[in-house]
């Protein structure tokens, strides 16, 4: 039995929310718009892209390139990352264990490979970068034929909505966590197969799962 963790990047591994945050502060000014309180933030957190840019007015005309500028400004701060609290010793732990582990993001494989080597934490057994950001189920389901992963026994782990979805578009199990983008009571309203609160909290399940497999 090959058990497969696949890890989203951002918000799950990476403590990049803030810097997100501060990034959009920075941009902010240039688009005819007020930096964003860390309350209104908050309030917007949940919020799939175009509902927040309604709430805020901001025209979705202008989206595609905002976002563009936010990815590019934020490849440039990847130095500075650090990764969530706890989760290095947890994926330093799942591969003294074996676990397969595999990392997918949008950013690109030069920069996600230099924050984990910065971070000794160069465990992945690969690495795959999607196209943008919406097209994360193709990319999930592409890793598990290249890499003849058994669904049955593959596990997405991510911090938002569109993690779950994608996971269950390609069949395979999700784990939720809860200290990145999105908010518990969210991620619960669509249904992942699994959610924890704490990192350690992945080494009780993936022992659990992997119990239940044999």
């Amino acid at each position: 039995m090959n058990l497969a963790l696949i890890f989203d990047f951002d918000g799950t591994v990476a403590n990049s929310i803030e810097a997100i945050l501060q990034l959009i502060n920075k941009l902010a000014p240039s688009y005819g718009f007020e930096p964003l309180s860390q309350e209104t933030f908050n309030t917007l957190r949940d919020l799939s892209i175009p509902k927040a840019c309604r709430k805020l007015h901001f025209p979705l005309s202008k989206l595609p390139q905002a976002i563009m500028t936010v990815l590019n400004e934020y490849r440039q701060i990847m130095p500075q990352l650090l990764p969530c609290p706890g989760m290095d010793t947890v994926i330093r732990k799942l591969k003294e264990w074996g676990i397969i582990l595999g990392l997918i993001s949008s950013n690109d494989a030069e920069h996600i490979n230099d924050f984990l080597k910065r971070n000794n934490l160069d465990c992945f057994d690969w690495i795959e970068g999607t196209r943008g950001i919406l097209g994360k189920h193709n990319s999930i389901s592409t890793q598990v034929k290249k890499h003849k992963l058994n669904q049955n026994h593959t596990f997405y782990i991510g911090d938002e909505v569109r993690d779950i979805k994608a996971a269950h578009r390609s069949k395979v199990k999700i784990i939720s966590v809860t200290w990145g983008l999105h908010s518990e009571e969210n991620l619960l309203r669509h249904h992942p197969d699994y959610l924890v609160r704490k990192p350690e909290e992945l080494l009780d399940l993936v022992q659990n799962i992997q119990s239940n497999l044999l």
